[in-house]
C-alpha cells in the first residue's frame, strides 16, 4: 500500500517538477548545465525525474504483468548533431519499476513461479519490483527546430543491470465463522537469488514526445531483447515489450 501511495504522489508531482524547471527535449522535467563557449554546438548536461506507466504485451504465464509503474532518474548529456533538427542524448539512468502480476501465483520448488491451484476464499496481490541502473542513448529529431516542445521523435536504447529485484506475495484470506467474517494476511518474499530473475536488460524503443497535450508528455514503444525471466522448471524465456506513457 505504501508503494502505491508513493507512486501516485510522484505521478501527481511530475507536472509540478516540469513547471519549475527547464525541459529536456524528451518527456523529462529536469535541470540543465550547458558546457561550451557560447557559439556553435554545445554540450548540455541534464538531471531529471520522469514518471510513466508501461502497458505490456502479455502471455499466459505466472510472470504475466499487464502493466508497470515507473520512476526514472536520468543524468544525460545532450549534443546537437551536424544534421539539421537532430540531437544525440546519452548518459546514465536509474529506473524503479513496480509490476503487479495478473494471476494468483505461488513460489515453485526449485525456483520460479507456478499458478496457484489451491481453492481460496481470499485475495492475492503479487508485485514484482526491479531497480535498474544502466546506460541510455538516444537520437532525437525535432519537427519544429525553433520549438522543441511541439513534437520530437527518437530512437533509443537502455542497457542496464537489475541491481535490486524481488517479488512480494500477499494473501488475504476471508473466512466466515460463528463469530462472523474473519480475515488473515500472510506475506511471502521471493528474493533476488531466485533463478527466475535475469539481471540484464537491453531495451530499444521508439518515442513520440510533446509538451502540448497536458499531463501526457510522450508515448514510447519498446521491446527488451533479453529475457526478463526464465522459468527454472520449463526453461521458458519470458520477454517484455509494449507501450509506455510518460506523465
Amino acid at each position: 500500500m505504501k508503494q502505491i501511495v508513493f507512486i501516485l504522489t510522484l505521478l501527481l508531482a511530475a507536472p509540478v517538477l516540469r513547471a519549475q524547471t527547464d525541459t529536456l527535449p524528451g518527456p523529462v522535467g529536469d535541470t540543465a548545465v550547458t558546457c561550451g563557449n557560447g557559439g556553435g554546438r554545445q554540450l548540455s548536461l541534464h538531471l531529471g525525474v520522469q514518471a510513466g506507466a508501461k502497458f505490456n504485451l502479455t502471455s499466459h504465464t505466472p510472470y504475466d504483468a499487464p502493466y508497470s509503474l515507473l520512476l526514472q532518474i536520468p543524468f544525460v548529456g545532450k549534443f546537437p548533431l551536424p544534421i539539421e533538427r537532430m540531437t544525440a542524448i546519452g548518459g546514465l539512468r536509474y529506473d524503479f519499476e513496480w509490476s503487479p502480476l495478473r494471476y494468483s501465483v505461488t513460489p515453485a520448488d526449485g525456483g520460479g513461479l507456478a499458478f496457484q491451484t489451491t481453492p481460496t476464499t481470499g485475495r492475492q496481490t503479487a508485485i514484482m519490483f526491479h531497480s535498474y541502473l544502466g546506460l541510455t542513448g538516444e537520437v532525437q529529431w525535432q519537427a519544429v527546430p525553433s520549438n522543441h516542445r511541439v513534437l520530437r521523435l527518437s530512437l533509443d536504447y537502455y542497457l542496464a543491470y537489475d541491481v535490486s529485484r524481488y517479488l512480494t506475495i500477499r494473501n488475504r484470506d476471508a473466512r466466515t465463522t460463528y463469530f462472523g467474517t474473519q480475515t488473515s494476511t500472510s506475506r511471502t518474499v521471493v528474493e533476488s537469488s531466485d533463478p527466475m530473475f535475469q539481471p540484464w536488460k537491453l531495451e530499444i524503443g521508439l518515442t513520440a514526445a510533446t509538451d502540448v497535450l497536458g499531463i501526457i508528455h510522450g508515448v514510447r514503444f519498446f521491446t527488451n531483447l533479453l529475457p526478463t525471466y526464465i522459468d527454472p522448471a520449463s526453461g521458458e524465456k519470458i520477454y517484455t515489450s509494449g507501450m509506455m506513457i510518460y506523465f
